[in-house]
Formats: C-alpha cells, sequence, structure tokens
C-alpha cells in the first residue's frame, strides 16, 4: 500500500471512531440528562477528532496530487482542532471543579425538615391539613421555629409574618367581644346549641352580608357554658367565620374563600343541618328536619374555626383545628362534675 492510500485509510479510521464516539457519547450524555461531566469531554474531544480527521481526508488527496506529504488544508485543520482540543480542555477539566458555595438560611432549613401533609394528616380529619402551632406558639415563635412546626408547603417565609399579623387581629376582636353582653351589643347572636368539641355559634348578620372576608373582623364567636348547664355563664373559646357563595365573585360552591395568609386554614361546609329541640345535627334531610318541627338548612359554606382565646379553650392541635378536643374535654368534665 502506497503512502497516499495509507493516509487516507488512517484518516478514514479516524474519522470513522471519532463519529462513532461521537454519536455515543451524546447518546449517552442525553440518556443520563447530562449529569456526568466526563461524557461531555468525551464528545467534545470526538468533534474536535472529526475536525481533524475530515482535514486531513481532504488535504492528503490534494496533497500527494501536488506531491507534498502534508498539505497547507492539513495543517491549517491540525492547528484549528489543537486549539478546539486546548479550550475543550480548560473548559471542562480546569473549571467547575470548586462549585459555588450554598447559602442555607434558617427558614430555608426549616422547609427543608417539614413533613408531607400526606404524612402527618390525622384519619378522620376531614378539615384539617394536620397538627399546627396553637395560637399562642404562633406569637411567641420565631420565624424559622414556626415554619420548622406546620405541615410541608402550608406556610412559607413571606407569609408566616402575615399570618402572625392576621391572628393577632382576631385576638384583638375577640379581646373586645369576650362576653356575651359586648357580643351582643354589637350584634351577635345565637344559633347553635353548645355544641361539643365546638361551642355555640354566635354570628354578626351585618358581617356576614358583607360578604368580605377580613381576619380581624370574624363574622361569628364561639361561646361556652362547659357543660355547667343552663345557670352557668357563657364563656368565649373562639372565633368563626362565615363567606357564602355569591356574596362575593371569589367565592363560589366549589372554591373557598383565600382565607387568611398560607394555607392552614382550611374552609369546610356541612350538609343537612337540622335545628330542632335546641339542638343542631348534620347529614338529616329535609323531610326528617320537619318531622321534628326543625329548621333545616341543605347546605351551608364555607366555614372555618379559630382559636385564638386560649384562656377560654385552647387547641393544641392547632390555632385553625376544625374541633376541639381540650374544649370537649372541658365540656365533659364540667358534666360529670354537675350534681
Amino acid at each position: 500500500m502506497n503512502n497516499k492510500n495509507r493516509s487516507t485509510a488512517l484518516a478514514l479510521a479516524l474519522l470513522g471512531l471519532s463519529m462513532a464516539l461521537v454519536v455515543v457519547t451524546a447518546s449517552l450524555s442525553v440518556w443520563r440528562d447530562g449529569e456526568d461531566r466526563w461524557l461531555q469531554i468525551a464528545a467534545a474531544v470526538a468533534l474536535v477528532a472529526t475536525v481533524v480527521a475530515v482535514g486531513v481526508l481532504l488535504s492528503t488527496a490534494q496533497g500527494w496530487v501536488n506531491g507534498s506529504r502534508v498539505s497547507l488544508a492539513a495543517v491549517a485543520t491540525g492547528v484549528v482542532g489543537a486549539g478546539a482540543l486546548a479550550l475543550v480542555v480548560a473548559t471542562y477539566a480546569g473549571a467547575g471543579d470548586s462549585p459555588a458555595p450554598v447559602v442555607v438560611t434558617a427558614e430555608g432549613a426549616a422547609l427543608s425538615e417539614q413533613q408531607s401533609n400526606n404524612a402527618v394528616q390525622p384519619p378522620g380529619y376531614a378539615h384539617d391539613v394536620g397538627e399546627h402551632p396553637a395560637f399562642n406558639d404562633f406569637v411567641e415563635m420565631d420565624e424559622a421555629t414556626l415554619l420548622r412546626n406546620v405541615p410541608g408547603g402550608t406556610l412559607l417565609p413571606g407569609e408566616a409574618g402575615l399570618l402572625r399579623n392576621e391572628l393577632t387581629a382576631a385576638r384583638a376582636f375577640a379581646e373586645q367581644h369576650k362576653t356575651v353582653e359586648q357580643a351582643q351589643a354589637a350584634g351577635f347572636y345565637n344559633t347553635t346549641n353548645d355544641v361539643p368539641f365546638m361551642g355555640a355559634h354566635f354570628l354578626n348578620r351585618e358581617y356576614l352580608t358583607d360578604g368580605v372576608f377580613d381576619a380581624g373582623k370574624p363574622e361569628g364567636l364561639l361561646f361556652s357554658k362547659l357543660g355547667g348547664g343552663e345557670e352557668a355563664e357563657w364563656q368565649l373559646v373562639g372565633v368563626w367565620y362565615l363567606l357564602i357563595p355569591g356574596l362575593t365573585r371569589s367565592v363560589t360552591t366549589t372554591t373557598p374563600p383565600p382565607g387568611f395568609a398560607g394555607n392552614l386554614d382550611l374552609w369546610h361546609a356541612h350538609h343537612g343541618l337540622c335545628t330542632a329541640d335546641g339542638a343542631i345535627s348534620e347529614n338529616n334531610t329535609a323531610e326528617g328536619c320537619a318531622s321534628r318541627n326543625g329548621n333545616f338548612i341543605g347546605d351551608i359554606r364555607w366555614m372555618m374555626h379559630v382559636w385564638v382565646w386560649p384562656e377560654g379553650a385552647d387547641n393544641p392541635e392547632g390555632v385553625f383545628t376544625y374541633l376541639n378536643a381540650n374544649l370537649y374535654e372541658m365540656q365533659q368534665a364540667e358534666v360529670q362534675a354537675a350534681p
């Protein structure tokens, strides 16, 4: 085999190998989502080799025709290829070995430690997102601690301060209406019996019909006699909110109000409410309620209890938890102690 044929064969072999290397490394890089830096380097080197091989292949034929061993095109291609190879080595091998420093804030660390909603959701609590801080905890905890103690995804750093301010406003309203006399003077009236886990629901019709959510102006107050009988005094235990679909555009039968900052305040609905014989119950039929001479409401939404008055009945399971087990224990204890 003469020198021309030998050089051509060598160039063709180099071209074939380099192109195969390009295809293999590019395919592997795509399959691994670009995770392997050495695959990227190999692909770049193969591209450089392809350039060199093409140049040699093209130049040998012309060079040997002219009676020279190496043509100027081959030299130029080799120089370009060497420069490209040096650039590849400098870019991939020399750079990027020292990753950028990662700054972790206290709030970010707290968010990373949150559990998922599914992990903390108590069974049977259809209205709750999971256990979270009580009212006093919201007031006293710093932001990072607060974020660490709420279910994952329910509260972000920018929302924690807003939520604390809203709960403080609800607490201030409760302070101004902590007795039944103060509540009635402000237009609140009782709509239910002393419901276990909840208390009696006092409602303000003016606040209800304005169709506006205002954390510092709840539509209702929760009072309980704590099982002490009819002679016992009502005691404030919390506040509640009620926004009826249709009063505002943002509230529909399928879209609850935006409510408090964050995503802890899950609104709930009641179906088949019947008020009869001084008590209210759920999941009744209109016919069954009428047979007891009761007042029937087929569907009422959206409602939410907020336990911002721990002096009456704190809720250790969370300020937004639907039912207050601590209140129920107090109601039952007083019933058992009554003569």
